[in-house]
C-alpha cells in the first residue's frame, strides 16, 4: 500500500504542472496513516473512485499525506504547484476529499471517505459539472 501511494504521488508530482494548466477542478484528498476513516476507507476509494477521477482531464487529483512531518513535506510540491498551499494549511481534516475550483482556488464542495462510493462518485461529478 506504502509503494502504491508513493508511486501515486510522484506520477502525480510530475504531471502537476502540465494538468494544472488544463484543469476546471482540484480534488484534494486529506489522508493520513493514522486516520481511521483512511484506513476503513482508503483502499476501497482507491481501488474504485480514483482510477476515475485521475482520468477525468478537467480534474487535477491532489494527495494531502498528513501522516507525520515527512510525508506532510513530501506532500508540499504537490499542494504548492495546485496554487492551494493556504487553503490546505486552513483545511486540514483527514479522511476529505475537497471538491476546489481550479481558477479561484474557493471550495466547492467536500466529502469523506467514509460516505458510500456512490456519494462519493455524486460529489466529484457535481463538482466537476458546476465548472
Amino acid at each position: 500500500m506504502k509503494r502504491l501511494i508513493f508511486v501515486t504521488l510522484f506520477v502525480m508530482g510530475w504531471f502537476v504542472t502540465a494538468v494544472a494548466q488544463n484543469a476546471k477542478v482540484i480534488a484534494l484528498v486529506n489522508k493520513a496513516s493514522w486516520c481511521h476513516v483512511c484506513k476503513e476507507n482508503g483502499p476501497r476509494v482507491e481501488k474504485d473512485l480514483m482510477p476515475m477521477m485521475m482520468q477525468n482531464k478537467n480534474v487535477l487529483m491532489v494527495v494531502n499525506d498528513l501522516s507525520d512531518d515527512k510525508s506532510m513535506k513530501d506532500s508540499h510540491p504537490m499542494i504548492e504547484k495546485a496554487g492551494i498551499t493556504s487553503f490546505a494549511k486552513a483545511n486540514k481534516a483527514t479522511g476529505m476529499i475537497y471538491f476546489l475550483d481550479a481558477k479561484n482556488k474557493k471550495l466547492i464542495s467536500k466529502i469523506s471517505l467514509a460516505r458510500s462510493n456512490e456519494d462519493i462518485k455524486m460529489a466529484f461529478m457535481n463538482a466537476v459539472s458546476k465548472k
